[in-house]
Parts: structure tokens; C-alpha cells; sequence
């Protein structure tokens, strides 16, 4: 199974132990693939060296544990098509390479996504749900 988690949900599960930490755990456990892109790792690693200067190298240690599907940066068309789609335009480049990768599910807390729009373009579920349907 292939699953992209958003930024929030990384950072959350790599600074925090609580159910994101959990869904990473068991994405590992369970050899499923984690879809990324080089924006949502460079967005991770910017908010961590930030907010979170001692967890700054465990984003590099897990990615290296994981079986990770880099996927491509969308274009400059996807990511005017996805604007159309979300709220926040900065959201639009996640949106449009979560459609663009289209992974089993897509896992994000960020309710903008959670729409009826998006979801009849990609699965995307909240932490909880995501657990559920992977455990």
C-alpha cells in the first residue's frame, strides 16, 4: 500500500508520540511505501530545524528506514488546477501532488483537504482512519 502523509503529520509523529507516531510506526512495521515529494521533505525539514532543532536528524534516519517513492514536483498547471480546488493556495502544490501520485490514501490533519472535492479525487483520511484501514 502506498500512503502520503501531508507535513503536519510527519512533523507531528516525528516530534511527537501520539497516533501520528503510531501511523509512522506501523507504515514502517508493515513495509508499506511513503509517498513524498522534494516540497513536503523540504517544508519537514524547514518547520523541525525551526521549531524543533533537536529532532532535526531524525527525519533523515527514519526516511532512511522506510521504504520512501519520491514522487515529482508537480507543474506550474497541476498546481494552478489544484488552486481552484482548495482554500489556501499554498495547500494547492500538496493537493496537486497527492493527485498527481494518487496513493492508496493520503493522510493529512489540515481540514481544507477534507472536502468533497478533493475526496473524489484522492482517499484522503485523517490520522485515526488512516490507522484503521492500514492496521
Amino acid at each position: 500500500m502506498r500512503v502520503m502523509l501531508d507535513s503536519n503529520i510527519l512533523i507531528s509523529g516525528i516530534v511527537f508520540s501520539g497516533n501520528e507516531r503510531k501511523l509512522i510506526n506501523t507504515i514502517y512495521s508493515k513495509s508499506l511505501i511513503l509517498v513524498l515529494n522534494e516540497h513536503i521533505e523540504i517544508e519537514v525539514k524547514s518547520v523541525i530545524r525551526k521549531k524543533f532543532p533537536k529532532q532535526k536528524s531524525i527525519l533523515r534516519n527514519l526516511l532512511d528506514l522506510m521504504i520512501v517513492e519520491y514522487t515529482a514536483i508537480p507543474s506550474v498547471d497541476m498546481v494552478k488546477e489544484a488552486k481552484q480546488l482548495i482554500r489556501d493556495p499554498k495547500d494547492a502544490i500538496i493537493l496537486a501532488s497527492a493527485i498527481n501520485a494518487q496513493p492508496e490514501i493520503f493522510v493529512t490533519g489540515d481540514l481544507d483537504f477534507h472536502t468533497d472535492v478533493v475526496r473524489k479525487l484522492i482517499n484522503v483520511v485523517n490520522t485515526s482512519l488512516a490507522l484503521e484501514l492500514i492496521s
